[in-house]
């Protein structure tokens, strides 16, 4: 084993907490993660090689894992054979959501990158405009791909609606399936990235400096600071909830969605031998 050589990777899918489990890590004094959440490796520049890869890992300072978090490894064709072929032996992180919220939530991602604009505002519109807000959430063909490279100890799944319920316990979960003493101290950052900012400088300098600081390891001081008189209103009066813009699909569309991923769901909870905590699929 090379000395930076990654142990784990996350793999998405897009919109489904990974921003948080990098942050979870990022609180592990026994885990290297990159500097940036999004290596994409594995996917878009699998050409750069092995070393330029592992510099993204290069600490001198002992540690027991090695890793980065990339969604766009879930759905690319190549992605689970050229990890496997690196190192047969990663962990494999995986989270997903109730793929019909996921999809809305891509939208509203989309929508805050300035992606889409016009008639493809409307979520219904956008579904025929991009056709990966579908094709993300079609969670068992995807994780077949990787379960055929990767033995299904080493695929870890857990799920969006959990991490809501219960951080820390989600948070202790994951450092178990890794094999990582649970953190003491645990900081729970939360990533609300259904917003835009009025003012895109402020928001996008706020942002910088406070992952900078996180990355020093005062992230406590960065939420005490956040939620101090002021600033708290500074913050607020220049974010704006998208889904308060946005109109909600309609009831229709939920329920085609609905039925476009039951047999998904279906083959997902047979794979992984657990049900997923999705009401709207409990009948299915």
């Amino acid at each position: 084993m090379r000395p930076f050589q990654a142990t784990f990777i996350g793999i998405g899918a897009q919109k489904c907490a990974s921003t948080w489990a990098y942050g979870v890590f990022q609180q592990m004094p026994q885990v290297q993660v990159s500097d940036v959440k999004e290596v994409d490796f594995f996917s878009y520049y699998f050409d750069r090689g092995y070393e330029w890869y592992e510099r993204h890992f290069a600490s001198q300072t002992p540690v027991m894992h090695r890793g980065e978090i990339s969604p766009s490894y879930f759905i690319d064709s190549d992605a689970p054979a050229r990890a496997a072929a690196y190192n047969p032996d990663l962990h494999v992180l995986v989270t997903l959501r109730d793929p019909v919220a996921r999809a809305y939530s891509n939208h509203l991602h989309e929508v805050r990158k300035g992606h889409i604009s016009g008639d493809n505002l409307v979520f219904e519109t956008a579904l025929e405009n991009n056709p990966l807000y579908l094709e993300q959430g079609r969670y068992a063909t995807h994780l077949a791909r990787w379960l055929d490279h990767f033995p299904a100890e080493r695929v870890h799944v857990i799920f969006q609606e959990d991490i809501h319920q219960d951080r820390k316990a989600m948070a202790d979960r994951l450092a178990d399936l890794m094999g990582l003493p649970r953190l003491e101290d645990f900081l729970d950052q939360r990533a609300n990235e259904s917003v835009r900012y009025r003012n895109p400088l402020v928001g996008e300098t706020l942002y910088k400096v406070g992952s900078f600081a996180r990355k020093k390891g005062l992230g406590k001081v960065v939420e005490g600071v956040k939620a101090a008189p002021g600033i708290r209103q500074m913050r607020d009066a220049n974010r704006e909830e998208l889904r308060s813009v946005i109109a909600p699909m309609t009831a229709e569309t939920k329920t085609r969605l609905r039925d476009f991923y039951a047999p998904e769901v279906e083959t997902l909870q047979t794979m992984i031998g657990q049900p997923a905590p999705w009401a709207r699929f409990a009948d299915s």
